[in-house]
């Protein structure tokens, strides 16, 4: 046990006043007693010397001096030494029902017999003749007998305490004695099984070494294979790279000869290539002819579906806006009608507050009072607050509509643009054509190659003629592109505008549900300071009883207390006239 323990039971137990060794069921035991002032308790504690253990009893300083009510040389509370040694004579064990564990009491009896027990001295008292008055001689040598007794027994208790330290001692000796032979025995197995490890490990080297022996071998073996090998490998390989060699050269000329072949094919096919071209000019020069008109019909439907889908679009938006005042009507006359049922709801509440406020007893009526008030402020607040929204629906609904308007009309605008815009450049683009196809009649009229001229002029009129054709479909394709970058805008717009509005209707929503959440939490919130209130109430109720009970068990325990000094008072008078009233009827029996 270390320093800190130490300071430790002190603290929990109190200063070490008496300690003295002891003898029980064979095993001997170290008693220690502490005195604790400040819980008022006297704690022995009995440690064994064999396995640590520490057993305690405790007294309580009414029960200690209780145990010496029988006892008139130990009932004075400054004979501390004598009271130690009379408890710690008779202090004994007792076990559980198992038989498991054992507790320390106080036997009836001392637990070791006292060879020469003392006799009191209050017992020569007893029999001492009260037929007459003693004299001082025979006063003189009662006294010096009580002295020799006390020195006859402070004898014997020195001479019982050097018996058992010699028995103790003895004891210790042979423990110690049973220890050492323990250790030489533990040394002797130790110095056994060192040898034994010594000889294991030099037959372990033995093993390895001729273990490395055999690997040695093997690798010598194993080299000379691997050398053998390797030049069987490489004959091998000579002959392979041999027929490799041969191969290629085989491989090479059957190349050359393919190479020659491809070439004179390729002229032929180029021969037949050049004759194809013409035939493929002519052809694309109709498919051209037949593009055009297949063009033409196209942006007629095209146009055809832009004034559909105008239409539908316009169409749509009509319904969306109808709907919208339709669950805009629909949301108003709900919010009417669930803040009508509310109103009722709080009205009813309150009537129930008032009626059981009305109920409660006057030591909670001002509070009460207050409570009212508070719950009214709230109701005007949550009126004020319906009202303010309401306010801002009804604003946030007429800007939507004035949006709503401004954008129909833009979008109106827009369509009406768009749709001349689409006709303007419909008949440009049909002027444009005709223009084209007029100019290119005379070109070609002008350019008609005359049987007599070179053929080198009319290849560079076909090359024209290639030129205005392809730059005539380059036209075409970005004309067409413009348009479906229109369409792709167009339908961008749309989802925009659907993206907007669902927006618009989420944010709605959320503003409603945040109304719903804020006017759920004020009724939580005020249901909760109800409850609050009420378990205030309970909850200084049971204190106010606690402490009556508290207060009422207080005076009980002052009255035990003080019964009890009194009956001890009473029991210590009784016993002083008692003897005072055999000390006065000595001298009368004499007298007579």
């Amino acid at each position: 046990m270390g320093p800190g323990a130490v300071e430790d039971q002190e603290r929990e137990s109190g200063p070490l006043v008496f300690q003295r060794g002891k003898k029980l069921n064979d095993e001997y035991y170290i008693v220690s007693v502490r005195d604790n002032t400040e819980s008022a308790i006297v704690k022995f504690f009995a440690y064994e010397l064999e396995n640590s253990e520490t057993f305690d009893l405790c007294y309580s300083y009414a029960d200690f001096d209780a145990l010496f009510k029988s006892h008139p040389e130990l009932v004075n509370p400054a004979n501390k030494e004598g009271r130690y040694d009379w408890v710690v004579d008779r202090l004994d064990f007792t076990t559980d029902s198992n038989g498991t564990s054992k507790r320390l009491k106080l036997a009836a009896e001392p637990t070791v017999e006292e060879e020469g027990h003392p006799v009191k001295s209050g017992s020569m008292q007893k029999s001492v003749p009260l037929e007459r008055r003693l004299t001082y001689s025979e006063r003189t040598r009662l006294r010096v007998e009580a002295e020799k007794l006390e020195e006859k027994r402070a004898a014997n208790i020195a001479l019982k305490s050097e018996k058992n330290r010699k028995a103790f001692v003895t004891e210790l000796q042979e423990k110690r004695k049973l220890e050492e032979l323990k250790a030489s025995a533990r040394r002797q197995r130790i110095d056994e099984e060192r040898a034994e490890r010594r000889e294991k490990k030099e037959m372990q080297k033995r093993i390895a070494e001729e273990r490395l022996k055999r690997y040695e071998d093997n690798e010598k073996n194993r080299e000379a294979a691997i050398t053998t090998l390797e030049a069987d490998r490489k004959t091998r390989d000579l002959a392979l790279i041999r027929d490799i060699i041969d191969t290629y050269s085989e491989k090479k000329e059957a190349l050359t000869k393919r190479l020659e072949d491809a070439r004179q094919r390729k002229k032929e096919e180029e021969e037949s290539s050049a004759m194809s071209a013409a035939a493929r000019k002519e052809a694309e020069d109709k498919l051209n002819r037949k593009r055009q008109d297949k063009i033409a019909e196209r942006n007629d439907r095209l146009k055809q579906a832009e004034r559909e889908y105008l239409e539908l679009r316009k169409a749509k938006i009509e319904q969306i806006n109808q709907e919208k005042h339709q669950t805009e009507v629909k949301k108003q006359e709900y919010l009417k009608e669930k803040a009508a049922r509310r109103a009722a709801q709080l009205r009813e509440k309150h009537e129930k507050i008032e009626a059981w406020e009305r109920q409660d007893d006057q030591r909670t009526h001002y509070n009460l009072q207050k409570e009212h008030a508070r719950n009214m402020l709230m109701l005007d607040h949550i009126e004020s607050l319906r009202q303010k929204h309401s306010q801002e629906q009804a604003e946030a609904a007429a800007r939507k509509e004035a949006s709503l308007q401004e954008r129909r009309e833009r979008e109106a605008k827009e369509a009406e643009a768009l749709a001349e815009e689409v006709r303007r450049r419909a008949d440009v683009e049909q002027k444009r054509i005709s223009k084209i196809a007029e100019r290119e009649a005379l070109r070609e009229a002008k350019n008609r190659p005359h049987p007599k001229l070179k053929t080198a002029e009319a290849l560079s009129a076909r090359d024209q003629v290639e030129l205005v054709a392809n730059a005539r479909e380059r036209h075409r394709e970005e004309k067409t592109r413009q348009r479906h970058l229109r369409v792709e805008q167009e339908v961008a717009m749309a989802e925009v505008n659907s993206v907007r509005e669902e927006k618009i209707r989420t944010r709605e929503r959320t503003r409603d549900l945040e109304f719903a959440r804020k006017v759920k939490e004020d009724k939580e919130r005020e249901k909760q300071r109800e409850l609050e209130l009420q378990a205030r109430k309970i909850e200084k109720n049971m204190q106010e009883q606690k402490m009556a009970k508290k207060n009422h068990q207080l005076q009980q325990e002052k009255k035990r207390q003080a019964e009890e000094l009194n009956r001890q008072r009473d029991e210590s008078l009784q016993r002083r006239a008692m003897a005072r009233s055999m000390v006065e009827e000595v001298p009368a029996a004499a007298a007579q």
